[in-house]
């Protein structure tokens, strides 16, 4: 005869079952969320100045960099370059983690005239996550100048600063007209120089050395005591416009410097 199921039992198999299936369903649905999760995303938009357009500035390509780390073990990620018109710049396949963000405006000769490092490093920060679009804008400005100074020392250019008396450099930079100050920065002699050519990049963290208004440099060379060598050499140029190089040289010896009285 057959055994009859007690409603109980029966209650408590359903119930078995249920939870069973349940606990299937939820494994099921989070390895369904993982597979889709993946690479994220990035839509980014930019604005040129005071919503300025590109033939205005001169910006003709956006280059979007996501790197991390510092300095020398700074490592560039993911890169994109976009014609200015398109207003906006998409990436995509970017692995979920924390990126700095370099956003450059480039005109007809590549140079970087424009770019988002005039904003706090906290807002040149981007998350990237799993499996979503990260929407940004940013806020370009212009570059400043950069003054890059060098200096030769002896009769044949392979002197040393102890054989010439020089301890360090005075650099200030003016205003076309040489009458306003924008910037000042002293140098050691022994300093190496940063490329090939042995150029000097003058630090400008105020980012004070706007490319359409500077326009003079007078540079003097001083002893160990703060005493000057010599009488300050002077150059006058052009103003060379946002992001490119004011670059200079001095030909030094016990007497002071000497340089051509404009740029290189």
């Amino acid at each position: 005869m057959p055994q009859r199921t007690s409603p109980r039992h029966f209650l408590q198999t359903f119930t078995s079952a249920s939870l069973s299936s349940a606990s299937l369903l939820a494994v099921l649905a989070l390895a369904g969320c993982k597979g889709d999760a993946g690479p994220g995303s990035l839509s980014l938009d930019y604005v040129l100045g005071n919503a300025k357009q590109c033939t205005e500035v001169g910006v003709e390509t956006v280059h979007v960099v996501l790197s991390r780390g510092e300095g020398d073990a700074r490592v560039e990620l993911y890169e994109e370059y976009v014609d200015c018109t398109n207003t906006s710049v998409l990436i995509e396949d970017i692995e979920p983690q924390a990126y700095d963000l370099l956003v450059e405006g480039l005109d007809d000769k590549m140079i970087a005239i424009f770019d988002n490092l005039g904003t706090p490093a906290a807002e040149r920060k981007l998350e990237i996550f799993q499996g979503s679009l990260a929407d940004e804008t940013v806020d370009m400005t212009a570059r400043p100048a950069d003054l890059q100074v060098r200096w030769r020392l002896g009769a044949d250019g392979f002197g040393n600063c102890m054989g010439v008396g020089i301890d360090r450099f005075q650099i200030r930079a003016f205003q076309t007209g040489g009458g306003t100050l924008m910037l000042e920065h002293e140098f050691d002699c022994d300093t190496v120089g940063e490329d090939a050519a042995g150029y000097r990049l003058v630090p400008d963290p105020d980012r004070v050395l706007n490319g359409t208004q500077f326009g003079e440099v007078g540079v003097q060379p001083l002893d160990a005591s703060g005493n000057a060598i010599g009488a300050q050499a002077t150059f006058v140029f052009d103003p060379v416009g946002p992001g490119y190089p004011a670059k200079m040289t001095l030909d030094c010896n016990e007497l002071g410097c000497t340089g051509t009285g404009t740029i290189d």
